[in-house]
């Protein structure tokens, strides 16, 4: 998220030197999560230095063990007995920060699936009220048209899921997810609600080659993705998967290419870009690429 305050940079800001092991002073968010912490996020040095944070709602911990996160699992506490308080802890942060863009993501909660589909829809809607722009990275209520079509109705600008991974590493990386859901997530809301920009992410030095790259990204266009975002997957700790590679500046050179060459309304490449990184920068790229489109 960014405040109305922030003095942001129309470039990506110089990198700050960071460390998964080291303690980190951030942003401190009376009584509100932020993914940013809870998954050790390579970016948090940076991005709190410019005042900006990705919200966490649903509590701290997930009902899923995806190989790549660093966010706890466990059975959590149930949603009715804090949903309304994050609400009007992030409501009443957002109010004071004088925030323009706002963007919220959940853990997954697979033990209540509508009630986290309401959560995000009762946010985004109290948000807008507000004259805050709402960007959601939701997980995929296992495909559940009711609660994807619950959340749009709030009017989001922005709904995002991660593919997070190639086709063939899928299951193992992420074992509750699956890789076509993920895909027909989409194809709902592009079908349904094609307003609302779509954006997806997925992180590579995971063991993928670059012909599955190639295929991701095609079944990501003919899904009517709008906004691609790739990274260097770093892991956060040694209870998740191990790194395979690392990719050089020259491959991802090679990245930023294959995507230019498949015309996707805006990206983000590069070895520390997550989803939501600068995600309001990248909206402005979009409305850039829309207005060039329009205009031939």
């Amino acid at each position: 998220m960014t405040p109305a305050t922030a003095d942001k940079p129309n470039t990506i800001a110089k990198r700050l030197t960071w460390s998964f092991e080291s303690d980190v002073n951030l942003l401190a968010y009376k009584n509100v999560h932020t993914v940013c912490e809870e998954s050790r996020c390579p970016n948090r040095h940076e991005c709190s230095s410019l005042g900006i944070a990705t919200f966490l709602i649903g509590g701290r911990e997930c009902t899923r063990a995806c190989k790549f996160c660093h966010i706890a699992t466990a059975k959590p506490v149930p949603l009715t007995a804090i949903a309304e308080k994050e609400h009007d802890d992030i409501l009443r942060t957002a109010i004071a920060g004088k925030y323009k863009y706002l963007v919220i993501t959940s853990v997954a909660r697979d033990d209540d699936e509508a009630g986290l589909a309401a959560h995000f829809a009762h946010i985004t809607r109290s948000l807008n009220a507000q004259g805050i722009t709402v960007e959601l990275l939701v997980p995929d209520f296992h495909g559940r048209r009711e609660h994807l079509a619950q959340i749009a109705e709030a009017r989001p600008a922005v709904i995002a899921h991660n593919m997070e991974t190639v086709r063939r590493l899928s299951p193992a990386i992420r074992p509750q997810a699956d890789y076509d859901r993920s895909l027909n997530f989409f194809r709902f809301f592009e079908k349904e609600y094609p307003q609302i920009i779509r954006k997806s992410a997925f992180m590579v030095g995971l063991g993928e080659e670059i012909n599955e790259i190639q295929t991701l990204l095609d079944d990501m266009k003919a899904a009517a993705i709008d906004i691609v975002s790739i990274g260097q997957y770093l892991r956060p700790s040694h209870d998740q998967a191990p790194v395979v590679r690392n990719y050089s500046s020259d491959e991802f050179a090679q990245l930023t290419a294959e995507v230019g060459h498949r015309g996707f309304l805006a990206a983000e490449v590069g070895p520390f870009v997550r989803s939501s990184y600068m995600a309001e920068a990248t909206i402005a790229k979009v409305d850039a690429e829309r207005l060039k489109r329009r205009h031939g």
